[in-house]
């Protein structure tokens, strides 16, 4: 992993001064996502719960079940995903450009 970084830092020139802009309106963006997909999913999430404990046959109790697992693994993920970009990822393009990449998302 050592060596990887260092690759980086050996073979990059440029100037990544660009990417503070992006991180810096990231977050807005990242949580009007989680907050439209997060509501939806959880709507959806529940009429699914309804048709679960209305279903009359096996086929369809299985198909819900199905679906409402999916949608709960998928607002999970997308929660993780939100979380790493926010959190993790100053961290990371710190540890692989730290002199180009010193005030995105850090109090250094």
């Amino acid at each position: 992993m050592q060596f990887l970084i260092s690759l980086l830092n050996y073979t990059y020139q440029g100037n990544l001064s660009w990417l503070e802009d992006v991180y810096n309106t990231l977050p807005t963006i990242l949580y009007a996502i989680l907050a439209v997909v997060g509501g939806a999913g959880t709507v959806y999430a529940v009429i699914l719960g309804v048709n679960l404990a209305k279903s009359e046959t096996d086929d369809k109790r299985k198909t819900a079940a199905t679906r409402l697992k999916n949608t709960i693994i998928g607002i999970a993920v997308l929660l993780v995903l939100v979380l790493f970009i926010n959190l993790l990822l100053p961290e990371i393009l710190h540890a692989a450009f730290p002199e180009d990449v010193v005030s995105i998302g850090l109090n250094l």
